[in-house]
């Protein structure tokens, strides 16, 4: 699978001047655990950054006596992790363990960014393959089953937990 099926595109923006204040309620609002900062220069709106809500809660809240004058680009992350859209889900599983980062920026082929990935979305990503493999060996064992069980024994065994019922020839019946 590649980092292009399940990077989120919706990217959240916030200029590096604006407060932790604003930041916190822009990821609130967008329901979202990391913003890119963006920074003015002579070629236009660049990306210089990247905060999360960790930085936020962790970082600035930590700081002694609390500073909320504080501008998202004096937190954020300016060492950013890129990752091409095409490359597979354990080169950035890589990414991720050899720059000690849990979310990576995703760039097109021109380089643009298009979208964020998570450690979060790499695990969702692969319990929903490792479910489906399960349901494919559930089910093989059900035909199996059913075509060296006789029907009668089928017929008086409990059913397999969380198998479909019988229906027109798919036996899931499993005799104890």
């Amino acid at each position: 699978m590649q980092v292009s099926a399940i990077c989120n595109r919706d990217i959240v923006t916030i200029d590096a001047q604006r407060s932790l204040m604003e930041a916190a309620r822009m990821m609130r609002d967008h329901h979202v655990g990391t913003l890119v900062v963006t920074c003015s220069d002579a070629r236009g709106e660049q990306v210089c950054g990247i905060v999360t809500d960790r930085d936020l809660v962790v970082d600035a809240l930590a700081r002694m006596p609390l500073e909320l004058d504080i501008e998202v680009g004096d937190l954020a992350h300016v060492d950013l992790t890129l990752i091409a859209e095409n490359a597979s889900l354990d080169q950035a599983v890589v990414a991720m363990q050899d720059s000690g980062v849990r979310r990576l920026l995703v760039t097109d082929g021109e380089h643009h960014l298009s979208g964020i990935i998570s450690l979060d979305d790499v695990i969702e990503a692969c319990a929903k393959q490792v479910g489906g493999l399960a349901k494919i060996i559930r089910n093989g064992m059900d035909r199996e089953l059913a075509m060296h069980t006789p029907k009668a024994e089928l017929d008086k065994a409990p059913s397999l937990p969380g198998a479909p019922e019988t229906s027109q020839g798919h036996w899931t019946r499993v005799v104890v």
